[in-house]
C-alpha cells in the first residue's frame, strides 16, 4: 500500500509540474527574505510535506525553488565594517591632540617653527597609525562565513544530489557522513553511530552522539538536532533542515559579531587624560593671561634685552611672548607620543609573556579590568580528558585469611596528569602531596615513559612489562588491559618528538587510551600489539554506543591460555565481552566481582552483595561531586553457546540483551574517574586576581554541579560561598526559552521525531515574567522574524543584580555569554572575556577586551579579540593584567614627573616675575631644557618594572577619575612645586649675587640717575640724550658698572668691588648732569652719538654675572630634573632601584654629556648665553641638585608612610571586591 501511494504521489507531482510548474529560479539571483511568508498551498493538501515524494524523502525541485524565494539563501549576512572615517573620528577623541595642535600654532607664532612641525607630525602619525591598525582588524564575520560547507548532499525529486549549501531550504532532507560539515540547523531523522563535534557552539571538545531522542531537555543544544557549521566526526545519518542562514544558531553568532561599539566610546586612560587635558587647558590660559599682565604691569625687563623707556608696545609684546613661552612650557605636549610609547612598550612586554595584543587599547583596558569572564575548557583546564583515579572491587578466595567471599577494594591514582602525554605512573591513591611534588620535579617532558622507581616509597603499578605481586598490581593490569582493548577506535600519536601528543577518535576513550599507554600498551608495538593479536576483536558483533543505551561493548576472542594479564578465564569460555558505559545504566546489569586467587583475578566471579554495590555507588557519587566524569567497565565471559546467540541476534540491542542476560556472569572490573584537569597555574592565578580586586566568572556549557566542582577545585568558589547563590544556570538570565525548532515547513516524519522527544523529556518549570525595567543592552535589540529562535532576556536591572553575585555559569549558549558581559559592563565594570570557540566570539566582541586562545582558538575568535594568548593559559591573562597595570603606573609616573617639573619651572618663573628678579633661564635655553629632560629621559619611564604591590590593590576607578590621584597630588606634586623654586633660586643667587652683588632686574639693567650707583642702589650707570622739549632718550648699554665679586664666587664670603668704565678717567670726561633734569646723566655735546664709549656685553661684569648665575641655575635645573625623574621612577628608595632600568641610565649619561657640552663648548654656550663654570661653581650647582633630590626622597618617604596604610586597606578592599573575603570578616578584623 505504501509503495502504491508513493508511485501515485510521484505521478501527481510530475503531472502538476508539467501542468504549470513555477519558473526556474537561478539560485544565485534568489532574493533574501527576512522571514517566512505564507506556507505553500500544497501544505494544505499533503500531510507528508509539500512537494515530497514520501515521508522524509526530500522536496521536489520546484518546491525547493519556491521556498528559496520565501526564505532566502542559506547564507550569513556580510559582516558590518566601520568606515575608515568612522575609525578616524573615534581615534581623534583625544583632547591632547587638540592641545598639541594649539601649542604647535603658538610655537609657529613665536617663531619656533621646528617645534610646530614636530607637534603636528606627531599628532598626524599617531592618529594615522592607530586608525589603520583598528580599521584593518575588522573581519570576524568573514572568517565565520568560511566555516560554512560550500556543498552538501540532499534528496531532491526522490534521489540524492549534490547541491550548493546556499540553496538549502527548510524541509530539505540532507545525507551526512563522517567528515561532512553540517550545512544548516536540522532535526535528526536517522542516525547510525552519528557523532558530531559541537565545540563551535559549546566550547566543549567532546564529541556529541546524535539520535532521534532529545536527551537532556535542560541542555541548550539537543541530541536530536544538528547545527550549522558543526562537523560530523563518525557515523552517518539523515536529517531534515529546520532553519537556514541567519535563523540558525550560527546565524545568532554572526548577528552578535555585527555589534559595533559607540562612536564616542573611549578607553579608560583616554577618559582620564582628557579630564587632565581640560583642566590643563584652563590652567594654561590662566597662566598666559596672568603672566602677560604681571610682566607688563610691573614693567618686567630682560636685562639682556630691555625695551626702550616709554615703549609700551615693546613691553606688552615681550610680556605676551614671555606668557606664551611660560604657558607652553607648562603644557605636556609630549603626552600623545608618550601614551603611544607606553602602550607600545607594554605590548612588547605582553609578547614576551605569551600574549599578542592586536589593539593598542587592549593594554589600557587590561590595566583597569575589574571582571574576567572565562570559559572553562582549555583555559582554566587542560582541555584534554584525563584519567585521574581508578576504583575496583574483588572477592577473596577460600585460601585467604580474611575469609571466603570477603571484598577487597583497590583505589588507584594517576600521577602526574599532563594531558595526553603517556609519561606518567599509576600509584596507590594514598600517595602523599610531597611524593606528587617529587614526581613533578623529576618529570621529563620529552620522555615517552620514564621510570619513577628511583623515588623512595614510590611504587609505580603501571610500569611497562612489570606485574607488581599485590592486589593493587593485579587490579592495575586488569584495568589498563581491558581499557586498551575497549578503545580500539581511538589512537594516540605525535609526528615528531617535539610535537604535542594528539588524539584521534572519541575524547572520553582518549583518557582510557592514554592511561593504557602509561602501562605500555600501544597499538603498533610491545605488549599492546601482542594483546591485539592474541585477543582479536569480533567487529561484526560489536555494540556501538547510543544515547539511549549509554553503553557499548566489544567482543574479543580468548587465546588458549585463557588469560588476559591478571584476569584468568575458565576453560569453557572462548570469548569475552568488555562493556563500558555510564554507571547508572550499567551497574544494575553487573552482579559479580572478580575472585582473587593467588596472583590471578578469576572470571566468572562471585556474586556482588548489597554492600559491594553501595561501595561502587558511593564512589561513583564521590567522583561526580569532584567534577569527575565516571565510566564503569565490566567483563562478561562468553561460551560458544553465547556466541551463537550473539550471531543470531538481529540488532545491537538484541546482542546487548544476550550479554547482559545473565548478570551473575558479568563482573564489574573498574570504575574510572575521568576529568579535564585544571591547569596547575590556575589556582594561584585566581588567588592573584582576588588580591588584585578582580572578580573571576567562569562560563561553561557543563552542568551546574560540574561547574561548581571545578570552581571549588581551582579556588574560584571559597569556603564561605553558597553554591546555590554563586552558581547558576544561564536560563536564569532569560525571560522565556525561545522555540528551538521552526516547525512550519517540516515533514510529518520530522515533526514525529520532535513530538516524541518532547513527550519523553520532562517539561521545564513554567515561569511568568513581566517585561519591565530598562532594555538598552545589545541583547535587547528589536527582534525580527529571523530572530524568533533567540531567547528573550530579562531587563537590564535584573541582569545586573543576577550577575553581581554569580561566579559560575552553567549550560551557557553564545548569546548568554553576551548577556553576561553586557550586564557587567552596564554595571560599570571593565570586562575581559576569554574564549577559543566560535561560540565565544560574540562575547569577545562585546567585552572591553576580548582574549582569544592562540592554540585552540578559531580564526573567528582571534579576529574578534583584542588579545591572543599564545599558550592558552589563564595565568597569562593575569600576567597581561599586571603588565597593563604596570603601563598605567608608568604613565602615571610620567605625568607626575612631567607636571611636577613643568609646574615647578612655571612657579619659579612666576615668582621671578613678581619679585622682579633676573629670569632663571632665557627662552631658548628653556625650550632646549624642555626638549632634553622632558623628552627622551621621561620616555624611559615606560620601561620601568612593575611595583611590588601592583597586584595587591583593586583596579583603579575609571569613572570620574584622573590619571593622578588626590594622594599623589597632595604628597608628591604640591611639595615639589613648593621646594623646587627655592632650590633653583638659591643656585641662581649663588652665581649672580656672588659675581655682581645684586639680583633685582632693575639694579642689573642700571639707571640714568646720577647718585644711584654711588648710593649702592644699582650696579650700572647709563647716560642719554636730552632734547630741547625736555624728552630724554637713555642708552641701551651702561658706561660704568661696579660689581661686588665675592671670594670664590660664593656670596656668603667677603666681596671686593670691581669698577668698570667705558673710558679711562672719571664721569666728567664724557657725561654731566642733564640741563633740564640734573638728577640724570647726559652726554656732553662734544661726544658724537656714533662714538659713545659704552660697556659691551663681552666686558660687562653684570652681563657676565647674569650669565654665570643662569648657567649655574641651568646645571642645577637639568641635573636636578634628571635626579627628580630617577626619584619618581619607583615608590621605594631611588638608590635601591638604580640599575633596574638600563634605558634610564643610558639617557641619564647622554643628558649629562649634553649638559657639559652646552656649558663648556664655547660656540654653543655663547649662543645660549652661558659661560663656562669653574670646578667649584659646578660642584655648588650639582650640590643644589642633590638637595632637590634629597627633598624628593623625603617627600616620597612621607608619601610611603601614608601609602602603606592605604595599601593595607586597599588589599583588604580588593579581597572583598573580588568576592574572596566577606565584608563582615574584614569589619570584625578591624574591630
Amino acid at each position: 500500500v505504501y509503495s502504491s501511494f508513493s508511485i501515485l504521489h510521484s505521478l501527481l507531482v510530475r503531472s502538476f509540474r508539467i501542468a504549470g510548474p513555477p519558473p526556474s529560479v537561478n539560485s544565485t539571483m534568489a532574493p533574501k527574505v527576512n522571514g517566512p511568508t505564507d506556507a505553500s498551498p500544497l501544505l494544505k493538501h499533503v500531510d507528508v510535506g509539500s512537494g515530497t515524494f514520501a515521508p522524509a524523502e526530500g522536496l521536489a525541485s520546484f518546491e525547493a525553488e519556491r521556498r528559496l524565494l520565501e526564505c532566502g539563501r542559506n547564507e550569513l549576512d556580510p559582516p558590518a565594517r566601520d568606515s575608515f572615517f568612522r575609525v578616524v573620528v573615534r581615534q581623534s577623541q583625544n583632547s591632547m591632540y587638540v592641545l598639541s595642535i594649539c601649542c604647535g600654532l603658538l610655537s609657529l607664532y613665536i617663531g619656533d617653527s621646528p617645534r610646530f612641525y614636530i607637534l603636528i607630525s606627531t599628532v598626524f602619525l599617531a592618529l594615522l597609525a592607530s586608525s589603520i591598525g583598528e580599521y584593518t582588524q575588522q573581519d570576524p564575520g568573514s572568517a565565520l562565513q568560511e566555516m560554512i560547507s560550500p556543498k552538501t548532499t540532499c534528496i531532491r525529486d526522490g534521489r540524492p544530489v549534490e547541491i550548493e549549501s546556499s540553496t538549502l531550504v527548510p524541509g530539505d532532507v540532507v545525507l551526512l557522513r563522517m567528515g561532512d560539515i553540517v550545512p544548516a540547523d536540522m532535526v535528526v531523522l536517522e542516525a547510525l553511530d552519528l557523532q558530531v563535534n559541537e565545540s563551535l557552539l559549546t566550547g566543549e571538545p567532546n564529541y556529541v552522539r546524535k539520535s532521534t531522542e532529545a536527551g537532556d531537555r535542560a541542555a541548550p543544544f539537543k541530541s536530536n538536532m544538528l547545527y550549522s557549521a558543526t562537523q560530523v566526526m563518525d557515523g552517518h545519518g539523515k536529517a531534515e533542515v529546520t532553519d537556514t542562514g541567519m535563523r540558525t544558531q550560527v546565524g545568532l553568532i554572526a548577528k552578535r559579531l555585527a555589534y559595533r561599539k559607540s562612536l564616542t566610546e573611549k578607553h579608560p586612560l583616554l577618559v582620564s587624560v582628557n579630564k587632565v587635558v581640560v583642566l590643563m587647558s584652563q590652567m594654561i590660559v590662566a597662566v598666559i593671561i596672568s603672566a602677560t599682565c604681571t610682566a607688563a604691569l610691573m614693567h618686567y625687563q630682560d636685562p639682556n634685552k630691555p625695551c626702550p623707556a616709554g615703549d609700551s608696545l615693546c613691553t606688552w609684546k615681550e610680556a605676551l611672548m614671555r606668557g606664551l613661552i611660560m604657558g607652553m612650557s607648562a603644557t605636556p605636549h609630549g603626552l600623545p607620543l608618550m601614551m603611544v610609547v607606553m602602550m607600545r612598550v607594554g605590548c612588547v612586554s605582553l609578547r614576551q609573556n605569551n600574549a599578542i595584543p592586536l589593539r593598542l587599547t587592549a593594554i589600557d583596558y587590561l590595566s583597569a579590568t575589574t571582571v574576567i569572564c572565562t570559559d572553562k575548557t582549555g583555559t582554566l583546564t587542560e582541555g584534554k580528558m584525563t584519567a585521574s583515579e581508578l576504583f575496583g572491587l574483588c572477592k577473596n578466595d577460600a585460601d585467604d585469611g580474611a575469609g571466603v567471599g570477603a571484598s577487597q577494594e583497590s583505589h588507584l591514582a594517576f600521577c602526574p596528569l599532563k594531558g595526553f602525554s603517556p609519561n606518567g605512573g599509576l600509584f596507590n591513591a594514598q600517595i602523599t602531596p610531597e611524593m606528587k611534588h617529587e614526581i613533578d620535579k623529576c618529570y621529563d617532558r620529552a620522555a615517552v615513559r620514564q621510570s619513577f622507581a628511583h623515588l623512595p616509597g614510590c611504587t609505580d603499578l603501571a610500569t611497562p612489562g612489570e606485574l607488581v605481586p599485590s592486589l593493587e598490581g593485579m587490579m592495575a593490569r586488569a584495568h589498563l588491559a581491558c581499557a586498551f582493548l575497549a578503545c580500539h577506535g581511538t589512537n594516540l600519536s605525535r609526528k615528531r618528538q617535539s610535537d604535542p601528543w594528539q588524539i584521534t577518535g572519541n575524547m572520553t576513550e582518549a583518557a582510557l587510551k592514554v592511561a593504557a599507554a602509561k602501562g605500555g600498551y600501544w597499538n603498533d608495538e610491545g605488549p599492546g600489539r601482542l594483546l591485539l593479536q592474541s585477543f582479536m576483536r569480533v567487529p561484526e558483533l560489536e555494540i556501538p554506543f547510543s544515547s539511549s543505551r549509554k553503553m557499548m561493548a566489544t567482543i574479543h576472542q580468548l587465546p588458549e591460555s585463557r588469560r588476559l594479564e591478571s584476569l584468568q578465564f575458565s576453560k569453557e569460555h572462548t570469548h569475552f565481552a568488555i562493556v563500558k558505559g555510564a554507571p547508572e545504566k550499567l551497574l544494575h546489569n553487573l552482579a559479580a566481582l572478580p575472585i582473587r586467587a593467588g596472583e590471578s583475578l578469576c572470571l566468572p566471579g562471585l556474586p556482588m552483595d548489597s554492600a559491594d554495590r553501595e561501595k561502587l555507588q558511593e564512589r561513583n557519587e564521590l567522583f561526580a561531586a569532584r567534577a569527575l566524569r565516571t565510566l564503569l567497565l565490566g567483563v562478561r565471559p562468553l561460551s560458544d553457546t553465547d556466541m551463537e546467540k550473539l550471531r543470531a541476534a538481529d540488532s545491537a540491542d538484541d546482542r546487548l540483551s544476550v550479554i547482559l542476560s545473565e548478570p551473575e556472569l558479568a563482573s564489574a572490573v573498574s570504575l574510572w574517574g575521568i576529568y579535564d584537569p585544571p591547569r596547575t597555574s590556575v589556582p594561584p592565578s585566581i588567588q592573584t586576581c582576588f588580591e588584585a580586586g578582580i572578580r573571576v566568572v567562569m562560563i561553561t556549557g557543563d552542568q551546574q554541579a560540574t561547574a561548581a566542582a571545578i570552581g571549588s577545585q581551582i579556588g574560584l568558589l571559597r569556603d564561605h560561598d553558597d553554591p546555590n547563590i554563586q552558581t547558576a544556570l544561564c536560563s536564569a538570565l532569560q525571560l522565556q526559552h525561545a522555540p528551538q525548532v521552526n516547525r512550519r515547513r517540516l515533514s510529518q516524519a520530522a515533526l514525529q521525531v520532535l513530538d516524541t522527544a518532547d513527550r519523553a523529556s520532562p517539561k521545564p518549570i513554567a515561569r511568568k515574567h513581566e517585561r519591565r525595567g530598562s532594555r538598552t543592552l545589545a541583547i535587547h535589540d528589536p527582534r525580527g522574524p529571523q530572530d524568533m529562535h533567540e531567547p528573550e532576556f530579562q531587563c537590564e536591572e535584573e541582569l545586573a543584580e543576577i550577575t553581581s553575585t554569580v561566579k559560575c555559569w552553567a549550560r551557557a549558549q553564545p548569546t548568554d555569554k553576551v548577556a553576561i558581559v553586557s550586564a557587567l559592563r552596564s554595571a560599570g565594570h571593565i570586562v575581559a572575556m576569554t574564549g577559543d570557540g566560535v561560540n565565544d566570539a560574540p562575547a569577545l566582541k562585546a567585552a572591553d577586551v576580548g582574549v582569544a586562545m592562540g592554540i585552540s582558538g578559531t580564526e573567528v575568535t582571534k579576529n574578534s579579540s583584542d588579545l591572543i594568548l599564545k599558550d592558552d593559559n589563564f595565568s597569562t591573562i593575569v600576567l597581561a593584567i599586571q603588565q597593563g597595570r604596570r603601563t598605567f603606573a608608568n604613565t602615571q609616573k610620567y605625568l607626575l614627573a612631567n607636571l611636577s617639573i613643568k609646574f615647578g619651572e612655571l612657579v619659579s618663573l612666576m615668582m621671578f616675575l613678581v619679585l622682579g628678579i633676573v629670569p632663571v633661564l632665557n627662552p631658548t635655553p628653556q625650550l632646549l631644557n624642555t626638549m632634553l629632560t622632558h623628552g627622551m629621559c621621561t620616555l624611559c619611564l615606560a620601561c620601568e618594572p612593575p611595583e611590588k604591590n601592583v597586584m595587591k590593590k583593586p583596579p583603579r576607578q575609571v569613572k570620574g577619575s584622573m590619571v593622578l590621584t588626590r594622594q599623589l597630588i597632595l604628597t608628591r606634586l604640591l611639595p615639589f612645586i613648593l621646594y623646587f623654586p627655592p632650590v633653583i633660586f638659591a643656585s641662581l643667587i649663588t652665581g649672580t649675587y656672588g659675581s655682581i652683588g645684586f639680583i633685582q632686574n632693575k639694579a642689573l639693567i642700571g639707571t640714568t640717575q646720577v647718585d644711584d650707583l654711588k648710593n649702592g642702589l644699582t650696579a650700572c650707570e647709563r647716560a642719554g640724550w636730552e632734547f630741547d622739549d625736555g624728552n630724554y632718550q637713555p642708552d641701551d648699554f651702561p658706561f660704568h658698572c661696579t660689581c661686588h665679586v665675592a671670594q670664590a664666587g660664593l656670596p656668603w664670603l667677603q666681596s671686593q668691588p670691581l669698577d668698570q668704565w667705558a673710558w679711562k678717567g672719571d664721569a666728567a670726561t664724557f657725561v654731566k648732569p642733564c640741563k633740564h633734569n640734573d638728577k640724570m646723566w647726559c652726554w656732553l655735546e662734544s661726544v658724537e652719538r656714533s662714538s659713545r664709549p659704552l660697556l659691551s656685553e663681552d666686558v660687562n661684569c653684570v652681563k657676565h654675572g647674569i650669565r654665570l648665575g643662569q648657567t649655574m641655575a641651568y646645571v642645577t635645573l637639568l641635573f636636578g630634573e634628571l635626579l627628580t625623574i630617577m626619584s619618581f621612577r619607583m615608590e621605594g628608595c631611588a638608590l635601591d632601584s638604580l640599575f633596574s632600568n638600563p634605558w634610564y641610565l643610558l639617557t641619564f649619561s647622554i643628558h649629562v654629556t649634553c649638559m657639559l657640552v652646552i656649558v663648556y663648548q664655547p660656540s654653543i654656550s655663547s649662543r645660549l648665553g652661558f659661560v663656562a663654570l669653574s670646578g667649584l661653581r659646578l660642584a655648588v650647582a650639582l650640590t643644589f641638585s642633590l638637595v632637590l633630590f634629597t627633598f624628593n626622597e623625603l617627600a616620597k618617604a612621607a608619601y610611603r608612610a601614608v601609602a602603606d596604610r592605604e595599601n593595607h586597606l586597599l588589599a583588604e578592599q580588593a579581597l572583598i571586591q573580588s568576592g574572596a573575603k566577606l565584608k563582615d570578616d574584614f569589619q570584625k578584623q578591624e574591630v
